[in-house]
């Protein structure tokens, strides 16, 4: 399937596009049906906030498949907790700071809730041992496993989730988009928000299925990886509704929430995800997926140890990751990592 730069470009706006319009309705969803006030809203929400990831990720798999698509896929579930911990986190910490220096907020530290330490804990743990399976040589039984070990992490992680404290509240959702500008034509907002979910998953669809066959194809004219050109080139473009969230509960100080949103990823693109890819690929990892976990796991750790030490975030802990994504762009398109 030949790719033009302008597909390319269109097709990361329709999965941006659909993206944010999707996470915009299932967080209101979550709100009228006060998920987002309990435990499980903090389970099912990243669930859920995580499908456009999950859309490209299962369309390179079954829609384009191949070993290429495979690769897709892998780079997609080890892309989002390396965006997640290089420019997500650097944007939270640089919101912070600015949001002190402005007034919005009373610190530039940031102050999160104790339960917050956990899954920090299991990204640092368990991410590490998704590289096992691939330095076993052709052995199912290994990477089967694993897939169970992990997928039993995440239950653990759930279970732990459940007992723990109860961090902040989310006060507010914004209202869902058709419901906001199509007042006079839906007139029930849930109605509005179940059209609108079903809209954006076949924008997700759509545009997934030409964004990886754009990866693909980029990926063999520059002679990369893939693997390494999805890491990068996918979660930039679905982390980003999440990342604007966390940005704006960052910006005014609402710090467990802003952390929060972003670290229940983590744990599921540490556990439930590459377990999915355990069972669905051949787990066929390169330095791409290896400099990912050095990356997320360093950064975790940093972020651990100065809550631990500290029971708060300094602004500029945060900002450590941007030195990891700024070295592998470096790398990957400078140098041909």
């Amino acid at each position: 399937m030949d790719i033009t730069p302008l597909e390319l470009i269109g097709s990361i706006g329709v999965v941006l596009v659909a993206a944010v319009i999707f996470v915009n309705a299932v967080e209101y969803v979550g709100y009228k049906l006060n998920l987002a006030r309990s435990f499980v809203g903090a389970i099912i929400a990243p669930i859920f906030t995580s499908i456009p990831e999950l859309t490209v990720f299962l369309v390179a798999i079954f829609a384009v498949g191949n070993t290429a698509g495979q690769q897709v896929g892998i780079g997609t579930v080890f892309g989002q907790p390396f965006m997640t911990s290089s420019l997500s986190y650097g944007l939270v910490g640089i919101a912070a700071l600015v949001g002190f220096l402005v007034g919005k907020r009373k610190k530039s530290d940031l102050a999160i809730d104790k339960g917050l330490a956990i899954p920090y804990v299991f990204v640092i743990f368990l991410f590490p041992l998704t590289l096992v399976p691939s330095l076993v040589p052709a052995s199912n039984v290994v990477k089967y496993a694993f897939g169970l070990a992990l997928f039993a992490g995440f239950l653990i992680y759930v279970r732990m989730m459940f007992h723990g404290t109860e961090g902040e509240l989310i006060e507010e959702y914004e209202e869902c988009y058709l419901q906001k500008y199509g007042r006079q034509i839906i007139r029930r907002p849930l109605v509005a928000a179940l059209i609108q979910i079903i809209v954006a998953v076949a924008g997700l669809y759509a545009g997934s299925e030409v964004l990886v066959y754009s990866v693909i194809t980029i990926a063999k004219s520059i002679k990369m990886s893939p693997l390494g050109l999805a890491l990068i080139l996918v979660p930039a473009v679905t982390v980003i509704p999440e990342t604007m969230s966390a940005l704006i509960w960052g910006y005014r100080g609402k710090d467990t929430l802003s952390l929060g949103s972003l670290v229940g990823e983590q744990v599921l693109y540490s556990t439930f995800y590459p377990a999915m890819g355990l069972f669905l690929t051949s787990w066929a990892l390169d330095r791409h997926a290896y400099f990912s976990v050095l990356a997320t796991t360093v950064v975790s750790f940093i972020l651990l140890a100065q809550f631990v030490l500290k029971r708060k975030l300094p602004w500029w802990s945060l900002c450590t990751g941007l030195f990891f994504f700024f070295a592998y762009a470096a790398l990957v398109f400078a140098f041909q990592f």
